[in-house]
This record gives structure tokens, sequence and C-alpha cells, in this order.
């Protein structure tokens, strides 16, 4: 089987719910995402073999989004393209599916990644349809229902996370003060990773109604701790889990150009990472926090590896809670966890978190010399994703 190497690595600045992205439709961060990409590594768009894209918010936006950006980008009309819709993990799930097809010799060169507006996701009227002769009508938010929200627990993936708190709090420090402790490095770290412009090479600028957006949006490093914990709870009135040690709500693209390795070297392209293997693991739909824990341990094991032989951990911050336990459960260092910060700061545009992180971690791992990194998340439904890269 042929090397699978990801050539580069480009995404959209993070922008807040109803921040200077608010104006740009998904379709259009993901085509901005595509073009960048493109224009980066001087690609022929007739290059491109397959497009797969995550989408997770799907309500309203439109037949097929991922075809619709596609359409809409500087490739060629007739690219073959896949939208994948797996809540959090969309973008990582279709990143792994361009991997699987071009291992399989279906295809030499793909792009893969995701987009999400969560600002423009609509509200919708659920069996409206069937008219109403009388009494309320419920109007549902389909960023809620359709990307926050497990349905067959019929519970918000918030209270999920506070049942991960119960279950570990005798055994790991997952209490309030851990998680506001972690989420307040998110910020700092972010924050100084943007001040010295560690992610202008993989950010590509959005051309916003109000201007040109080319920084990310939402790291608050000059919170503290008091700040932090006069927050009240989100989900439950003596839970832990709140807006500041939660992710962001939030929109963004980020795509990345995968290929095999003798592709690679036709284009004259020089790979910046390997793909070495990604696994996926399921458990009970109220067990997706622990999952994240049990996936990162399957994949080192599986490849012989350690802790201490990763570099960096791209874990997306869904929740600190997840991201604390995740830590302690397998002696990770902090440092090694999110080092240029992650969702809790940036925020979580569910459909594209899987390939915004692909392509920060492919540029830590070119920045810092790291040989190995992994990236991954946790799956609403009970599941988790996780890769494993190798600089080149």
């Amino acid at each position: 089987m042929e090397r699978i190497v990801l050539i580069d690595g480009a995404r959209t600045p993070h922008g807040t719910l109803l921040g200077s992205l608010s104006d740009v439709e998904g379709i259009e961060l993901g085509r901005t995402a595509i073009d960048g990409l493109l224009d980066r590594t001087g690609v022929s768009g007739e290059e491109i073999d397959w497009v797969a894209l995550g989408n997770a918010i799907q309500a309203g936006i439109g037949q097929v989004p991922g075809r619709q950006a596609v359409v809409e980008s500087a490739l060629p009309n007739d690219t073959p393209t896949t939208t994948v819709n797996e809540a959090s993990g969309s973008g990582l799930r279709a990143i792994t599916l361009a991997a699987d097809r071009l291992a399989s010799g279906r295809a030499d060169v793909a792009i893969a990644g995701g987009f999400e507006s969560m600002t423009n996701a609509p509200w919708i009227l659920p069996d409206y349809r069937k008219g109403r002769r009388h009494g309320d009508v419920t109007i549902r938010d389909s960023m809620i229902l359709d990307s926050l929200w497990d349905v067959n627990l019929d519970r918000h993936m918030g209270e999920i996370a506070e049942q991960l708190v119960d279950r570990h709090i005798d055994t790991y420090d997952v209490s309030r003060e851990a998680q506001d402790r972690y989420a307040l490095g998110s910020h700092q770290r972010a924050a100084a990773a943007i001040e010295a412009g560690l992610f202008d090479d993989e950010i590509v600028p959005v051309e916003a109604p109000t201007g040109t957006v080319d920084t990310d949006e939402g790291p608050r490093p000059d919170s503290t701790m008091d700040d932090l914990a006069a927050l009240p709870t989100a989900f439950r009135e003596d839970g832990t889990v709140t807006a500041a040690n939660a992710s962001k709500l939030s929109d963004g693209a980020g795509v990345v150009l995968l290929a095999t390795e003798s592709a690679a070297e036709e284009l004259g392209v020089e790979p910046m990472a390997e793909l070495v293997d990604y696994r996926y693991v399921y458990r009970d739909p109220d067990e997706f926090n622990e999952a994240v824990g049990d996936v990162v341990e399957r994949t080192l094991v599986e490849n012989d590896l350690t802790v201490e032989d990763i570099g960096t951990f791209w874990v997306n911050e869904a929740f600190s809670a997840q991201e604390v336990y995740v830590m302690e459960h397998l002696s990770i260092p902090r440092e090694k966890m999110n080092p240029r910060g992650g969702a809790v700061a940036f925020g979580h545009p569910i459909g594209a978190s899987g390939g915004m992180i692909m392509a920060s971690l492919a540029y830590e791992l070119h920045d810092e010399g790291l040989e190995y990194g992994m990236s991954g998340m946790s799956i609403g439904g009970g599941g988790s994703v996780m890769s494993l890269w190798k600089r080149c």
C-alpha cells in the first residue's frame, strides 16, 4: 500500500457566533478554504480526483452542501464530491474517507475537510407541514438539534459532559476548578499563538461584507480564574460546565490536500506529513467523552507508541471536562495537549473542526520539527476518532 501524505492545509479564521463571519454563508467559507489551498500549493484543480467535505448543520443549507462549495470554487465542475455528516467528526471523517480512497487506488489526489456556519443555522418548525388548528407552536434551533443534542438520550451534550464528571470525580480531578484552569490555559495559549503569528501561514483570509477577516476570534487571555468562577453553570444548578469551559459556538472552514506519495512526486510538491493510522471507537451514547481516551490509547497501542513518542495532541476541546479526563487517564502532559489553544478559546464549528485542526497540526509538526502528532475528537452518539501523523 502506498504512503498517504498531506501536502498542505488551509483554514479560515475562527469566527465567533454572530461575529465577523456572521454574514458569510457556510458554503462560501468552504469555497474560500478550497481556493486558498489550491492557490497555496499551486496544484491545478484538474489534478484533484475527489473531494470530501464535512458539514453537520444541514437544515436549510440546500442540496448536497459539499457539492455546492466545490461548484463555487476554482475546481472543475466535474470534480466528484461527497458530503459527510457525522456531527463533530464530520471533517476528520471526510479526511479518513479520502485517505481510504487514495489507499484503494480509486484516487491519487484529494481535498478533504469541512465547513460550518453556526451563526446562520436556521430555526425550524417541526410538524408544521401538517398544520395547526390552535395552540402554541414550538420553534426549534437547528444549531442545537442537529449538532448539540443527543436525540437517542434526548439530552444536550453539555449534560452528558456533566455525567462524565459524576462518574470520575472520585478518581480524577475533573472538578469545576480544574476545568476552569484548563479553559484559562487554552485562552492564554491561543492568544500567545496569534500574537506570535503561528497561524499566519495556515489561515486564508475571508472577504466579509464588513471587510477582510484574517485573524481568529474568541480568545480572552485577560480573564482570570475569579472571572471564570463567577460564571453560572449551563446545564445543572450544581454542575461544573459553563460557557467558559466548554467550546464556543463558531463559524469556519478547513481543508487539507492529500495524495499518494507517487502522485505528490509527480506534482512536484513537498509533503508536510504522512498518515500513519487512524482509529474509531464507539461506546454507549452517554460515554462519548470516555471514547476519546479509548481511541487515543488504542491508536498508540496499535502503532507500538507511547504518550512520550507523541510531540503534540490536537484533541478537540468540546468540553474542558473531557480534556482534563483524557490527560489524567492517559498521563498526557498539559504542555502537549493543544499547545496553541483549542476550541474552548477559538470555537468549535461542528463540521469544520476536523479540517481546521488538521491544518493546524500539520503546521505545528513542520514549525516545531516534531516527529509524531495526533488529531481527533469526540463524536455525538458515543463515538470518537483519532488520526496519527508523522512529519515528512
